[in-house]
């Protein structure tokens, strides 16, 4: 399994839900963050996105944005509207259609937006390694490869069929994988994208992912790389934000996480499938990081259940 599909089949998308969003006249709104991942495809027309701690930009027909985390976020016709601050409709409320500004208009643009679910497990540390937000605008070959999977889930949610849930789930793997492979270089500078466009880094991560057990240490990481173990080290580090070593770790203990939780195997057991030759030596790495034992991690999941 190579890195991307590794971190996505962790993530486990689910629970899709999508609505229609339309704006007539001068409108504006205001969402806060939420967390949850997004994603919106403009159906017709043009907006403004303006992101927390981002320039604003504009949103034309065709374009796709997808959030792996949704921030704080403003949607309008024009800067200049003061925009109304809305709140996100829970999942049990789910709205198929929402009218901003004027709703007695034919609508100058029109979105299709929906939110989905990360487990919860490992969602906090993976989503680090991604993009904060991917913008693929209509121009860009990619949308021929994302747009298509966002129409089937739009024909998917509006109507009650059998299968729904798990056609959703798989839906969702298959924009996420989709959407990151096909992100922008130039929006990818660090983290595991940037990682996986770098054929040395690249070579690194197939190995880690790939062979999860295996005692990796910075030369034979260095050697899966063909570079130098200095060469290397920088270059991992730079390009994608943690020591070759901590990503091993952060990488099994997240595995780890998810054999403990659903699997139910026994801390020995999943001592073992992640690389570690004794249970205590994985105890004391997986307290260390976490903040609570092995065992104590699977009680709490079990109070959860």
């Amino acid at each position: 399994m190579d890195a991307l599909a590794a971190i996505v089949t962790l993530l486990k998308p689910r629970t899709v839900l999508s609505k229609a969003v339309h704006g007539g006249g001068r409108w504006g709104v205001r969402y806060p963050a939420v967390g949850l991942p997004s994603f919106a495809i403009v159906l017709k027309g043009q907006c403004w996105l303006a992101v927390d701690g981002a320039p604003p930009t504009t949103l034309d027909t065709g374009d796709f944005i997808l959030f792996p985390a949704t921030p704080a976020f403003t949607l309008a016709s024009d800067l200049e509207v003061t925009p109304r601050p809305m709140h996100p409709v829970p999942f049990e409320e789910h709205l198929d259609e929402v009218v901003h500004g004027d709703a007695t208009t034919e609508p100058s643009v029109s979105l299709l937006g929906g939110y989905f679910a990360f487990d919860p497990l490992n969602a906090s540390l993976l989503v680090d390694l991604l993009p904060s937000m991917l913008h693929i605008r209509a121009t860009d070959p990619a949308i021929d490869s994302v747009a298509p999977i966002v129409e089937l889930i739009r024909r998917e949610t509006r109507e009650e069929r059998p299968g729904q849930t798990l056609v959703l789930t798989r839906l969702a793997e298959v924009m996420l994988v989709e959407a990151l492979r096909s992100a922008p270089a130039d929006l990818c500078t660090t983290g595991l994208l940037a990682g996986l466009r770098d054929p040395q880094i690249a070579a690194a991560l197939r190995g880690i992912h790939a062979q999860t057990a295996h005692p990796w240490t910075l030369v034979t990481l260095a050697r899966e790389a063909g570079l130098s173990r200095s060469s290397f080290a920088e270059r991992f580090a730079r390009v994608i934000g943690m020591t070759p070593l901590d990503y091993v770790l952060q990488w099994r203990l997240a595995v780890a996480r998810d054999l403990l939780a659903r699997e139910k195997l026994s801390v020995a057991e999943t001592a073992f499938a992640v690389g570690y030759q004794s249970a205590s030596g994985f105890s004391t790495a997986f307290s260390r990081e976490t903040g609570r034992s092995p065992q104590e991690f699977v009680e709490a999941c079990r109070a959860d259940t």
